[in-house]
């Protein structure tokens, strides 16, 4: 709340993956209560959430991930959090004939299912584009496929540009393919090798495309940064005007592309 923010995402995916996390514990609704009343106080609103994720492609149907997952969604409803992001999973052999069409419609099946328990706590779901080309779901397209048959209200994308520059995608064309179904961003910027996790400007991406993109298609979610590299690699001293940094940029890119 010091460094500017007023909105905030709840990161369930790195509470979920030590054994000895307050989200894996039995009494963990009290844990994501103290969360939500302690940032009532800092005047901080959850917006977005990042859910537990994993590949069921590497999983029988019934394993400790789905747990994790559905808590993720409750804890986001708790938390009055309107969209989760989730990943797709990929198959590894997805390249061949049929394959592609098989994953959307298996994704599809799980997704539609997640949907609808979703729906009882007020959350939609929003799948990620993904990063490795070689394996699919990761172009505007495929992700535009994989949301129209699930089929629910409550399921729609979210754009992570860090995954979409490794894809070599098209950044500013895929947002307005997406149009009204993104309704989560994950802002995050690398040279093309590797998701390093950093703020605007510390990468490759060229962003004046991308913002403008957004205000064409009327994108009115939030502009969330996924950059938390820059606060973990400066010294500690430092990292409050890291997190002050951040923020000014948010600012500065939303304030140039014309608040959407």
């Amino acid at each position: 709340a010091d460094g500017g923010f007023r909105h905030v995402d709840m990161n369930f995916w790195d509470w979920s993956h030590s054994e000895k996390s307050p989200f894996k514990q039995p009494d963990w609704r009290r844990w994501v209560e103290g969360i939500g009343a302690a940032a009532r106080r800092m005047g901080l609103t959850f917006t977005q959430a990042h859910a537990h994720v994993y590949n069921f492609y590497a999983y029988e149907p019934e394993n400790p991930h789905e747990e994790q997952i559905r808590r993720s969604i409750e804890g986001s409803g708790m938390l009055g959090i309107p969209w989760v992001v989730l990943h797709p999973s990929q198959r590894p052999d997805w390249e061949e004939a049929d394959s592609l069409d098989r994953m959307i419609e298996e994704n599809a099946a799980y997704f539609r299912g997640l949907a609808a328990y979703a729906q009882q706590f007020g959350v939609g779901l929003a799948l990620e584009n993904m990063s490795a080309a070689k394996h699919g779901l990761t172009t505007a397209g495929q992700l535009c496929r994989l949301i129209e048959a699930v089929g629910m209200p409550n399921v729609g994308a979210c754009w992570d540009t860090g995954h979409a520059h490794l894809a070599g995608q098209d950044q500013s064309a895929s947002l307005r393919e997406l149009g009204g179904r993104l309704h989560a961003l994950h802002i995050a910027d690398n040279h093309g090798a590797t998701d390093e996790h950093m703020p605007p400007f510390f990468g490759s991406i060229d962003w004046p495309p991308i913002l403008a993109a957004l205000r064409e298609i009327g994108y009115d979610g939030d502009f969330t940064f996924e950059a938390h590299n820059l606060v973990r690699r400066v010294p500690a001293a430092c990292q409050a005007e890291a997190i002050r940094l951040l923020y000014q940029i948010g600012a500065h890119m939303v304030e140039e592309a014309g608040e959407w």
